[in-house]
């Protein structure tokens, strides 16, 4: 029994390792802030999208709906720089949904994201 507990124990927490929740953005307070956040995105989403659910997927689409809104808000307070850092985060969050979301999911996405801008 001895030897079963932390074979159990260490199966459980690769269980638990493997449970995804789909990425947030987190609403940011500075431009500087909103960039930081973004890339915080891309990477979450970039890492974890090849395990996304359809749900997830919705989830991850109203998130970057939320982050583009806060750009379109904020941009005129970014730095050129921060403003680059954004995009290339934007950039990285499509490639993540062309591979693992599906051709459908990121015209959806990339219609969301000019509606926002406009």
């Amino acid at each position: 029994m001895k030897k079963v507990l932390p074979l159990l124990l260490f199966v459980l927490l690769a269980f638990a390792g493997c449970q995804r929740e789909p990425a947030t953005y987190q609403m940011a307070n500075s431009p500087r802030e909103m960039a930081v956040n973004a890339e915080k995105f891309s990477k979450q989403v970039s890492k974890q999208s090849k395990h996304y659910s359809a749900e997830d997927w919705q989830v991850v689409e109203q998130q970057f709906i939320a982050m583009g809104k806060n750009y379109v808000e904020n941009m005129r307070l970014m730095t050129e720089e921060e403003r680059m850092r954004f995009d290339q985060a934007r950039l990285d969050f499509m490639q993540a949904v062309s591979t693992n979301g599906g051709e459908e999911l990121t015209a959806r996405i990339k219609a969301d994201y000019a509606n926002i801008i406009e």
